[in-house]
């Protein structure tokens, strides 16, 4: 657990006060994962109340002490109306966009080949004209003699057509891929908040606030070449709170 402990400065990438981490917390539980959630800033003025809480990542380390992240395996219990793409080609400089993916609180899995492209991933929270939209994307490490390295980011440039809402460059970090490694995406959303889990080596967190209600859809993208989605499977999420879970109906998110 102390190895874990400087891995600390892994959980962040952005400016702290606008819409990042802040604060963790963190336990062994019974079973002796090491368990950590984060403090999540605003990323806009406050409205009567401030901050939430991510869900529950389980750290751990490989045998080569490298770090791996993971959402908790009980967030699955949340998962309600499931639905799934097929395999799909991803035009080069072209969004397909993923018919019956939507949602405002829900979970998603992707697996996506970056082939050549020199950035490929998710569009979320898009509404129909692509006016909202929040970016999910990787930049691939194409060429060792460069000095540079594959990067995971989430971009809300033009997540949000709101006027409180703080200005921030994107959360980006670093994720390598393996030579003929697809891009493994676990993306939650829950209103505002968008976290990523990608490969089980890399987490990012972010705050995005769409006005528009009908914010929800789903999108792929690649840039520079083609690349394929191999897979994507969706779960809209219900609530912790039983007196919401009984009377949620999972299609207003639809």
């Amino acid at each position: 657990h102390k190895r874990l402990c400087a891995y600390r400065s892994r959980m962040n990438y952005g400016a702290v006060t606008t819409g990042s981490l802040h604060a963790p917390s963190a336990t062994i539980d019974h079973n002796g994962r090491f368990l950590a959630v984060f403090n999540v800033k605003e990323g806009k003025e406050q409205q009567g109340w401030n901050d939430v809480m991510t869900l529950p990542r389980w750290l751990s380390l490989n045998a080569d002490d490298s770090l791996r992240i993971e959402p908790a395996p009980e967030v699955e219990s949340l998962r309600s109306g499931h639905r799934s793409v097929e395999p799909t080609d991803i035009p080069a400089n072209g969004e397909v966009i993923l018919e019956g993916i939507k949602g405002k609180a829900m979970e998603i899995e992707a697996v996506i080949h970056p082939c050549e492209a020199r950035e490929m991933g998710l569009y979320v929270l898009r509404s129909p004209n692509g006016q909202e939209r929040t970016r999910i994307s990787l930049f691939p490490k194409r060429d060792n003699r460069r000095p540079y390295f594959g990067s995971l980011q989430i971009d809300i440039s033009d997540a949000s057509l709101r006027s409180d809402v703080f200005p921030r460059t994107p959360e980006i970090g670093p994720l390598d891929l393996e030579e003929g490694e697809p891009l493994r995406l676990r993306v939650f959303i829950d209103r505002s908040i968008v976290e990523v889990f990608a490969n089980g080596r890399q987490c990012l967190t972010i705050r995005a606030y769409p006005e528009r209600e009908d914010s929800s859809g789903v999108s792929v993208f690649a840039r520079g070449s083609a690349a394929k989605l191999v897979s994507l499977d969706a779960w809209q999420m219900r609530s912790i709170w039983p007196e919401l879970r009984n009377r949620e109906d999972p299609s207003q998110y639809q």
